[in-house]
This record gives C-alpha cells, structure tokens and sequence, in this order.
C-alpha cells in the first residue's frame, strides 16, 4: 500500500481537486435520474421514517418492562408492553416491504434509463469514437459499470438515509436516557470517521482500476473471439493465452486492492463496536450498582449501543458500494460528455426519395489526423449515373464515400446532394436515400428474412422474397433447410462469402435508396457468384445515382463514368476506353488485374 493509489493521493493536490469534480458530476448526475422518480422515491422515504421509528421504540419498550414492571412484579403491564412490541415489529415488517419494493422500483428503473441512455448516446457517436475505443471496454461501460449502479441506488440511498436518521434517533434517545453514557458511546465516533476517509479516497481509485482493468479484458476476449479463425490458422493460441493470463492476472490485483481496502475498513468498525459495549458495561455496571442510573436504562443502553454502531458499519458498506458505483458512474458520464464530431443541424432540412439523386463535391479535403487523405476534391456526380472509383490503396476511395454517407465531414469544402448541403439534411432523411453495401458484409445473428428486413423494418414477406429473386439471392435461399428463416450466425458465419453478398444486394434493393454505394462489393466473391453479382447490379442501377468502389473490371464496364483516385486527388476521369488510351495509372490496374 506505499505505491500505486496512496502515492498518487499523496503526491499533489490536482489529484484531490479531480476527485471533488468527479464526485459533483456524480451527484449531479445521479440526481438527474432520480428526479422522475421523486413521487415512488418519497414513498419509500416515508416507509424509511416508519422503519426507523418502529426499530428505535424496541429498547426503551425493554427499558419499561423491566424498571417498570419486571421489577414492580406487574404481569399485566407487561402483558400491555409485550403488546406494544408485538404490533410495533407489525409495524417494522410492513414499512420494511414498502421501503424496499419501492426503493428497488425506482433504483431499477434508474440503471435501466442510464443503460438506455448510454446506449442511445454510443450509437449516435461519430465512426471516429469507435476507431479510438475498443469494444471490450464500450461494452464494459454498457454493463458492468451500469450493473455497478443498481445496488447503490435500489439501496444504498434509502439505507444510507435510514442509517443516518436511526443514528440520529439513537443519539437523542441515549442522551435522553443518559448524557454520560451517551458521550462515552460517541467518544468513539471520530476514529470511525477517520478510519472511512482514509480508506476511503483510496477505494475509489482502487474501483476504477478494476474498471479499467476489467474493460482490457473484455477488450480481448472479445478480439480475440472475433479473430478465433485467424488466431487458430497461424497457431498464436499460446501467445493468446500468455496475454489473457496477463490480463486476468492485472484484473485480480486490482480486485485485490479494492477489497484489501474493504478489508481493512470493516474490521475497524467492529472492533469500535466492540469497544463500545465494553466501555458501556463497565460504567454503566458501575452506575447501576451505585445506584446512579436503572438495570432498564443499562439494558436499553446496551441495546442502543449495538444499534448505534450498526448504522455505522451499514454505512461504511454503503460507502464502499458508493465507491464502487462512483468509480462506474465516472466511466459513464466520461463517455456522455463526449459530444459527436459529426452533428445535425440545429434546424435540419428532410428530404424524400423522390430527388433527382445529383451529387457535387464542392473544394473537399480532408485529414483524419494531421495527413491530408483527400485534397480539393471537385467532382460532379449526375443523377442516375453510374460513377466508379479505382485507385491503389490508401488513395482516398472510401473517404470519398464516407463523407457522402456523413460518417466524417469534410475540413474544407461542401458536398451537396440536388444543390443542398448535405451538412444541412437531417440524419434519418440522408441515410434514407442512400444505402451501402460495404466490402465486409455483416450479417446480424438472425434469420436470413430479418436481415434483408433491416433495409426496411416494415417490409412484408413478399417484399423480401421478390427482392431476394431480383438479387438473384432467392436459389440459393429455398435450398437451404429452414429457407427464409435460417439462422446465418454470427457475422453471417454459416453462409459463404457469395451467399453473404446477394442477401446485402437485396437488403440495399429492399430500402429502395435513390443513391447506392458500392464499396469493392464483389471484391471477395467466386466466379459463378459474380456472374449472379453482375446480373443483380444492373437490377440496383437501374433508376439510381450510384457510386462504386471496385477492383474488378467487369464491374467498371458498367460505369458511365470512372474517376482514378491518386494521393487524395483525382488524377483521371473518363470511361473505361477513355482511360485505358490516356491514363498511365489506370491501365496498370487494369494490366495487373488481367495478369
């Protein structure tokens, strides 16, 4: 415990400053959410009231029965105090369900709106999010941070509130019952105190730590799972295994720490405990056989007593819980701060299918760092035109269309669709006119009909069948054993590359887009499957702008048009014949290809 938080805690004061910001950011999120639940919130608040009030009368009941009545040799008033007892702890039982069943309805329903919200909030975010993030530590965020949250505020809150008002209640009761007694209890409050704003500054380092270690090894389980075929083919299991066994190994300490925190802490407040009823026997014995105070008032004493460092050491459990779900909380608000570098306009224009489908790159350039990927670009696109893209890799082809599709905006320039700035059209009506069909085809682990659906959520049966049967994707479909309603698996993993390719053909044609893009979509596909690619693409060119990334030239035949991408600029732009005559850089594609 010399190093690692402790140091860090030790070394400056910026570090106290983040740690107050972070806990205000927390608060006040925290209490965003608990807003809309006030009403439910305020019921259980009020069960908490009942709780408390039932669970301090127990003691002083026993104070009475046995000064009052034990000792005067009453049996029927204490058949009325055992009464009393018997309908206060009715009492406790129903308020305790109310407390907890409305306390859980409002904690839960807050994780499930901060998920909902999170989620939400990721996939609006810019593609540029997800090329610094890894995936392993986004779905770590989603579920274990969120997860972190529930027992803190299901809980947490009307435990810690319940705690405090029975501590307080405890405190004027033994004052009333004996301020002596009373201060010698409490003279042990300040060790307490010490003991949890020691540890615990350190405990909320030590969670995100196991946060972060935790988001690494997702990171890559899931990398490494998505690359199992590749990891298996070139025999790397044993250096996987090695960095997992790291990983794991990191991920175990950082628990270990948190809980040696834990540890620590929890011990300290029973031994307080202990020390309280021995200090409370010893004078409060020596008082009731002096005759200064009641055998009643020692009983109730004592009860008090383990009752006063209960809430105590409740709380010092809550304030681990807090730590716990702070150090999530963090994790969660870091990433709803991050605003998307792509954003709609404030007063976005919509537009519908009917456009004319005209595209014009207006002096584009753009950098994704410092290196310029695309320079002054000037290009007009005409509607219904069939335009294709070639260029060695690294050109610029698919940030040409990236930026069409908005997944990045240009650092210069404009890009316009029909004369409208496509800055200036509203998300949902851009992507509406525009379908992709990308070079990895993903396919969603569902049937093979839900995923030509997804271009279009209220497409019927039928519409999926005939736009399977244009695709020429509709042979292959009934031959498999369940049809429409196979499972592909996932990424599409149980069906062929080809296979994979016709069912995203017919779920661009299915979303009925006024411009495609084509993005090396037969690049990886068999001879007879390109024969079907070929015949299908004159079925989605057809009526349609689009624009085509692609390496094989049979596809580039279909073009109207071919612009040669080079270093970011265009360097060529004609028909296949035009520049097979005129353009160096074309023609050894093209005499490559052929090679």
């Amino acid at each position: 415990m010399r190093g690692g938080f402790g140091s860090r805690l030790r070394n400056d004061n910026q570090e106290e400053i983040k740690l107050r910001e972070i806990d205000k950011d927390t608060i006040k999120l925290l209490f965003k959410y608990l807003k809309p639940n006030s009403k439910r919130l305020s019921l259980a608040f009020l069960a908490m009231v009942v709780v408390t009030a039932s669970s301090l009368t127990g003691p002083y009941l026993i104070k009475l029965a046995v000064d009052d009545y034990i000792l005067q040799k009453d049996f029927r008033g204490l058949n009325i105090i055992l009464l009393f007892m018997m309908i206060t702890y009715g009492i406790f039982w129903i308020s305790s369900f109310f407390q907890t069943y409305f306390s859980s309805y409002v904690g839960e329903k807050i994780v499930a709106t901060i998920r909902e919200d999170l989620y939400k909030h990721i996939q609006n975010m810019s593609i540029d999010f997800y090329k610094k993030r890894l995936t392993g530590d986004i779905m770590a965020r989603l579920t274990h941070d969120v997860n972190s949250l529930s027992e803190l505020v299901s809980s947490g809150f009307i435990h810690f509130f319940n705690d405090l008002l029975t501590l307080i209640g405890i405190m004027v009761i033994m004052i009333f019952l004996n301020l002596k007694l009373a201060l010698i209890s409490f003279s042990l409050i300040p060790i307490i105190f010490f003991a949890i704003f020691l540890l615990g500054k350190k405990m909320r380092f030590a969670y995100r730590d196991v946060r972060e270690k935790l988001a690494k090894l997702n990171a890559d389980v899931e990398e490494n799972l998505s690359g199992i075929r590749l990891i298996q083919a070139i025999n790397r299991e044993a250096v996987n295994n090695k960095n997992f066994k790291k990983l794991s190994w990191e991920n175990l300490k950082a628990n270990l720490k948190a809980v040696s925190y834990f540890a620590l802490l929890f011990p300290a407040m029973n031994i307080s405990k202990v020390l309280g009823e021995a200090l409370i026997l010893i004078f409060g014995g020596y008082a009731v056989i002096n005759g200064q105070i009641s055998l009643g008032i020692l009983l109730a004493f004592m009860e008090y007593v383990r009752r006063f460092f209960s809430p105590l050491a409740d709380m010092s459990q809550i304030y681990n819980t807090y730590q716990s779900a702070a150090a999530g909380l963090d994790r969660i608000n870091e990433y709803l701060k991050i605003e998307p570098t792509v954003k709609e306009s404030k007063n976005p224009i919509k537009i519908g299918k009917n456009i004319r489908g005209e595209i014009e790159y207006k002096d584009v350039s753009f950098a994704y760092e410092e290196e310029l990927i695309l320079k002054n670009i000037h290009l007009n696109i005409n509607e219904n035109e069939s335009f294709a893209i070639v260029g060695a890799t690294g050109a610029g082809k698919t940030t040409f269309v990236n930026l069409l599709t908005r997944l990045y905006d240009a650092k210069k320039g404009s890009i316009t669709i029909d004369g409208v700035n496509i800055k200036e059209i509203d998300f949902k009506s851009l992507r509406n006119i525009i379908s992709v069909v990308p070079q990895n085809v993903y396919l969603f682990d569902t049937t093979i009909k839900e995923n030509i659906r997804y271009g279009k959520p209220s497409a019927s049966d039928k519409e999926i069948e005939e736009a399977a049967l244009k695709v020429r994707a509709h042979d292959f479909i009934i031959k498999l054993p369940d049809g429409y309603e196979t499972k592909v698996g996932e990424g599409g993993s149980r069906l062929s590359g080809g296979q994979k390719q016709l069912i995203s053909f017919a779920r661009a044609l299915i979303s009925n887009p006024k411009i495609l893009i084509l993005d090396e979509a037969t690049s990886s596909v068999d001879a007879y499957t390109e024969v079907l690619i070929q015949e299908a693409l004159e079925i989605l060119l057809e009526g349609r702008t689009a624009v085509m990334i692609a390496h094989r030239f049979t596809t580039l035949k279909k073009a109207n048009r071919i612009a040669v991408f080079k270093n970011g600029k265009i360097c060529g732009l004609g028909n296949h014949e035009e520049l097979i005559e005129n353009n160096e850089l074309y023609k050894n594609l093209y005499l490559k290809q052929k090679q």
